[in-house]
């Protein structure tokens, strides 16, 4: 497995701390189908055997370990991630992994540039204030030849998700910056990243508890993914002529 620096944060404000500060009510707060959905397309759908087992994989903003545990399950050697150092530690117990408290925005300079052949990260790019620096910094600790599977929620929806914070409908307070399929290509190639797969989740708010009319979406009508919730996307670091060559 790659070498661990000390842990790296940056005086996080509240905001950041946000999931850290809610401790139990968290995982109340989860949506369990909506959880496992992202494991099932960003762990089980878009990496293969080949890509998980023996391999180094780090789950960056961890949270309570869901991801963590899958690669783990499937035979990575999983290093979980989050500024939260509460977090850390239920993630690293959930998967039996190694844990490492750093803010997502300074991955390069905790765990060294090409530290990992896999790099997983749901749900977490958006709660920092640099959603695009963080998706670089993501990049950035994957290998010449790695991969990286990463989730976000879909820009057109932010609208919705603001009216239900201000309503009080959610708990959350932190960071919360959408991205779009475009901005996103558009980061991960220009940090030598080639886009392998794109896949949308949940075409309406799986808070309605139509699981099976919504998995029903998620597998028929990838065609309207540019209208779906959750931004899934697969890439492959590129491998350089002058690497391969030496």
């Amino acid at each position: 497995m790659t070498g661990q620096s000390a842990p790296i944060v940056t005086d996080p404000d509240e905001k950041t701390l946000s999931y850290e500060r809610m401790g139990d009510r968290f995982e109340e707060a989860l949506s369990q189908y909506d959880t496992q959905r992202r494991v099932e397309v960003l762990v089980d759908r878009f990496l293969s055997d080949e890509m998980v087992a023996g391999k180094s994989a780090l789950d960056v903003g961890c949270g309570l370990g869901f991801f963590a545990e899958r690669l783990a399950q499937r035979g990575a050697q999983v290093v979980a991630c989050d500024i939260g150092l509460g977090l850390v530690r239920r993630s690293s117990q959930r998967a039996s992994c190694s844990g490492v408290v750093t803010d997502a925005l300074r991955l390069t300079e905790c765990f060294g540039s090409g530290s990992f052949d896999l790099v997983v990260s749901s749900e977490c790019i958006e709660h920092t204030p640099d959603p695009e620096k963080a998706l670089e910094e993501l990049a950035g600790v994957v290998r010449p030849g790695g991969y990286l599977a990463v989730s976000t929620p879909n820009v057109i929806w932010y609208p919705v998700v603001r009216a239900a914070t201000l309503l009080r409908l959610r708990p959350f307070t932190g960071y919360e910056h959408f991205s779009s399929w475009r901005s996103m290509r558009a980061t991960l190639e220009s940090a030598d990243v080639e886009v392998l797969e794109q896949y949308g989740l949940h075409l309406f708010p799986f808070q309605a508890g139509l699981d099976r009319a919504s998995r029903w979406c998620d597998e028929h009508l990838q065609g309207l993914r540019w209208a779906m919730i959750n931004l899934c996307m697969l890439g492959r670091k590129v491998v350089h002529r002058e690497a391969r060559d030496g």
